[in-house]
């Protein structure tokens, strides 16, 4: 096997990367320079859909499944006219060592950007049935809403978002939207600070989503003047509900998705006066512009679904 012309080879490959880790490096930059000038313009109010969340970090990672992609093809197309029109005297001559390490080195480059390539369509396929799920969940509020209640969206509480909140004569429900995991699941149960899914034992940390439960009753309750409860309900589609707890936050399938209307706890009924002043609020954080930083958008989703390593 004549390995003559393999310098030439890996010279050509390792100046095809280099143009794509040099896109990919402008391009990177472009996108902080534009996060820093947006901080410096005026605020403009966001849309606060169903499953916003995960429409912001579809966005996001949009961004960045291009960016990548964008740099493959760079380097593909560069490799291709370098083997059909480079010189291939531009080599120097190296020791065999180095021909190795630049190899590896190569090697590593190049399987990090498909790995990222990869996990990148894999968390965005993910969010994507999210999204419909989280669709099918809003969907399945305006029963809610049909019955004098009115639902917000998205709304920001300190450095997180709650997905729905629903506030009503009978009280505030902040319904969140837990996905099972990507295995089958059969049955799911609430223990502190945590959802337990079966079969294997798989279990969602929800102490992120009870703190922002306390936090907004906190809000809430320094607003009215009196103490606000809020009830915690949480929508687990695909899976059977084991026996619940009252300690624990309500859980409902997408099938019994509004059947929480039907809790009734005395220490969160709410005044009307009070029902004017929470509404207003909500609409004041409806209308404000929220830093969606992929951080943020992580931080709730991670709990929601399985994000892939390399995202």
């Amino acid at each position: 096997m004549d390995l003559s012309a393999l310098p030439v080879y890996i010279f050509f490959t390792a100046v095809a990367l280099s143009m794509a880790a040099t896109y990919l490096a402008v391009a990177s930059l472009v996108a902080v320079a534009r996060e820093f000038i947006r901080r410096f313009r005026p605020a403009r109010p966001m849309s606060r859909r169903p499953g916003e969340v995960v429409h912001q970090a579809l966005k996001i990672t949009g961004r960045q499944w291009y960016r990548y992609r964008t740099a493959a093809v760079l380097f593909l197309c560069s490799l291709l006219l370098l083997l059909l029109f480079g010189r291939q005297d531009w080599w120097a001559n190296l020791s065999i060592v180095w021909y190795v390490l630049i190899t590896i080195a190569l090697l590593a480059i190049a399987g990090f950007g498909t790995l990222k390539i990869i996990r990148l369509a894999q968390y965005r396929q993910k969010l994507s049935r999210l999204l419909d799920t989280h669709i099918a969940v809003a969907q399945r509020l305006v029963e809610v809403q049909l019955r004098g209640n009115r639902v917000y969206y998205a709304v920001p509480i300190g450095p997180t978002l709650i997905d729905n909140l629903v506030v009503g004569k009978n009280g505030v429900y902040s319904v969140q939207l837990f996905a099972p995991p990507d295995d089958h699941c059969t049955t799911v149960r609430a223990e502190t600070g945590r959802l337990i899914f079966q079969p294997g034992n798989i279990q969602r940390d929800i102490r992120t989503y009870v703190h922002q439960i306390n936090s907004l009753a906190q809000v809430l309750t320094e607003l009215v003047g009196s103490k606000i409860k809020v009830l915690p309900v949480i929508v687990v589609p695909e899976c059977t509900i084991d026996t619940p707890s009252i300690d624990h936050p309500l859980l409902v399938s997408m099938e019994s998705c509004t059947a929480f209307i039907g809790w009734k706890d005395p220490d969160a009924f709410l005044m009307d006066e009070d029902i004017v002043e929470i509404n207003r609020l909500l609409s004041t954080l409806e209308s404000e512009e929220p830093d969606y930083s992929f951080d943020v958008l992580t931080g709730v989703l991670d709990a929601q679904i399985d994000r892939p390593s390399f995202v």
